[in-house]
């Protein structure tokens, strides 16, 4: 009797334990949160360096403009002393002249081909761009554009040439637009944020039509300020003030270039207040370094700005650039 009530209560315990693991389910993984930011559209970023491509390539047109003049006034020497040599080559018909011009036409040919005219040495080039010729020049060298990576760029035949390249990459700009509007009303973002972009993209296309020069780099700039606006929205690798920094640094040099020292000023102090908000995020990603470079590159910005002397202004708003982009690595160097 003893065995049997023991085997009855071995079978009720055994019932229970099989049913207390039968009614465990297995965990799922918890599903993401409906408030949790979508990743941000990568066109974003393509808007920005189109952006950044129009003032690339706008800003050089005074370089290429005088290049353009230049080149073809190198052309033009090199055909008269082309016409030079034939007329002093013509200038005797006798037979022995006819057997070393044919003796020296293998060699002298070659010769001509590599020469430049009379001098005979390396080809007569335009001068190199200067400062002076660019404003958003310095600038555009530590934005690793595609067209910036390029040491020596084609040089268009004429400005038409270059403006048809310009006005294309805007229309590129409406396309990109197109792409991205749908998602930010989706996002719920303000519907004035999204009209002012809109309404700067068609100044800065009514511009390009007009080949107005300083209008284009300033409203393509002014295009970049509301990339940040619509960042806010999305999950993303790089703080919006990141671009907003890049944004203020590009606004000082170009209203500094037209002697518009207070809205430079302006600017400026944007440059400190966005800085400020990023150094505790800094501090945690062990980037003290990187803020001892900004605030010491910002302090000298500073000095040539009340200096008002434009070519330090462009050389100290470099360097600024550079600590945002070495900002921004550190950022997300974790990531």
């Amino acid at each position: 009797m003893k065995i049997k009530k023991w085997g009855i209560f071995a079978m009720i315990f055994c019932i229970v334990i099989s049913s207390a693991a039968c009614g465990q389910k297995p965990q799922k993984p918890s599903p993401k949160s409906e408030n949790e930011p979508k990743p941000m559209p990568k066109v974003i970023e393509e808007i920005e360096k189109d952006a950044i491509k129009i003032m690339e390539q706008t800003d050089k047109i005074p370089y290429f403009q005088r290049v353009i003049v230049e080149k073809e006034m190198i052309e033009q020497k090199k055909k008269m002393e082309e016409l030079q040599m034939k007329a002093a080559e013509g200038g005797g018909d006798s037979e022995q002249k006819k057997q070393e011009g044919e003796q020296g036409e293998g060699q002298g040919g070659q010769q001509g081909s590599s020469g430049s005219g009379a001098s005979g040495g390396e080809e007569e080039k335009p001068k190199p761009m200067t400062i002076d010729e660019g404003i958003l020049t310095e600038l555009m060298k530590r934005e690793k554009t595609d067209s910036a990576k390029k040491q020596s760029q084609k040089i268009p035949k004429n400005l038409a040439e270059l403006w048809n390249g310009i006005n294309s990459t805007i229309l590129g700009l409406h396309n990109k637009w197109n792409v991205l509007e749908p998602q930010l009303i989706q996002q719920g973002i303000s519907p004035e944020i999204m009209n002012n972009f809109e309404t700067t993209l068609d100044n800065l296309t009514k511009a390009g039509i007009e080949n107005k020069y300083f209008e284009t780099l300033s409203i393509a700039n002014n295009l970049t300020a509301y990339l940040p606006d619509f960042m806010a929205y999305f999950k993303k690798e790089v703080p919006p003030s990141i671009y907003t920094l890049k944004y203020h640094i590009r606004n000082l040099v170009l209203n500094a270039a037209v002697g518009n020292y207070q809205a430079a000023q302006e600017s400026l102090n944007k440059l400190k207040e966005h800085g400020q908000t990023l150094k505790p995020q800094l501090i945690e990603k062990k980037g003290k370094a990187t803020i001892d470079k900004f605030d010491a590159s910002v302090n000298n910005l500073e000095k040539s700005l009340n200096k008002k002397d434009l070519h330090l202004i462009k050389i100290n708003s470099s360097i600024v650039l550079k600590n945002i982009l070495l900002m921004q690595e550190d950022l997300t160097a974790a990531m």
